[in-house]
């Protein structure tokens, strides 16, 4: 799985949004994924829902199965609708809608994995929402409805013993936690997480049901470490757009499960590709 995100792009034409796109194209063809996943903040532009379309059809044109998460910026200036408009007969896009919530969450499905035809893994595609003035954080969280959605799936997942992956853009406080365990790879460079407004319990329920091996975040761009918890793989991406705040170099995060589901993950940075 090739992970990009926060793409941000912001003008279209300008060099930057060229650059993003490029890239993600380099990147693809340099790894060769079986899936590109992409955590959030597609777009920061009153142009959203056209950039959108023009991602669409770059990725769809690579002929490799990719889906994405919504972040916290594409309803700055338009609904998700708009964006879902720009979605035509696509051969290579795997997104849902998702089941409605009574509480607004949109987007949460699940791509189920198989090797050889066989069940391998699912991938838990999660709305972490936009923004809510009335947490400390400023940030929206997930809801209870959503947990009570992953909750059933997993326990599903426990029964059939598949294992899984988690996608989603806002981090959970738990990445706070990074302060006291040793990290695999990356670092923090934005001097704070800016997790989820609330704890509604998703960190919990992988941890009750064990099923769930890792999530994976987007949302701080000079944030981009993976550490362990509880037996779960807590990791931030690599700031992936050029048109976003942040000082560390432009790539994606590579996340490797072999036949034996030992997981394995690293940074693809954009320096590697010239080499």
């Amino acid at each position: 799985i090739m992970q990009v995100t926060d793409l941000h792009l912001t003008y279209g034409i300008d060099y930057h949004d060229r650059h993003t796109l490029r890239l993600i194209e380099e990147m693809a063809e340099f790894s060769d994924p079986d899936l590109i996943v992409i955590t959030g903040d597609i777009a920061m532009s009153p142009m959203g829902p056209s950039l959108f379309g023009t991602l669409y059809r770059r990725l769809e044109k690579l002929g490799i199965p990719w889906t994405f998460v919504f972040g916290n910026h594409e309803t700055d200036f338009k609904d998700y609708g708009r964006y879902l408009d720009k979605i035509q007969d696509p051969e290579h896009l795997l997104f849902k809608v998702g089941p409605e919530v009574t509480t607004g969450s949109y987007g949460n499905f699940i791509i189920e994995t198989q090797v050889a035809g066989s069940p391998f893994m699912n991938l838990y595609l999660m709305d972490s929402r936009t923004e809510n003035d009335n947490t400390l954080s400023g940030y929206d969280y997930m809801t209870l409805d959503q947990i009570a959605w992953y909750r059933s799936h997993a326990a599903q997942d426990q029964v059939s013993g598949l294992e899984s992956l988690a996608f989603m853009h806002m981090p959970l406080v738990h990445y706070e936690d990074y302060v006291d365990a040793t990290l695999i790879d990356g670092d923090m460079q934005e001097g704070m997480i800016c997790y989820q407004g609330v704890d509604t319990g998703f960190f919990d329920a992988m941890v009750d049901y064990g099923m769930t091996k890792g999530l994976f975040v987007g949302h701080y761009h000079n944030n981009n470490f993976i550490f362990m918890k509880d037996g779960i793989m807590l990791a931030y991406g690599q700031a992936t757009g050029f048109n976003g705040y942040g000082f560390l170099e432009r790539g994606a995060r590579i996340i490797d499960v072999d036949a034996s589901h030992m997981m394995t993950s690293h940074l693809l940075l954009e320096s590697e590709l010239a080499l």
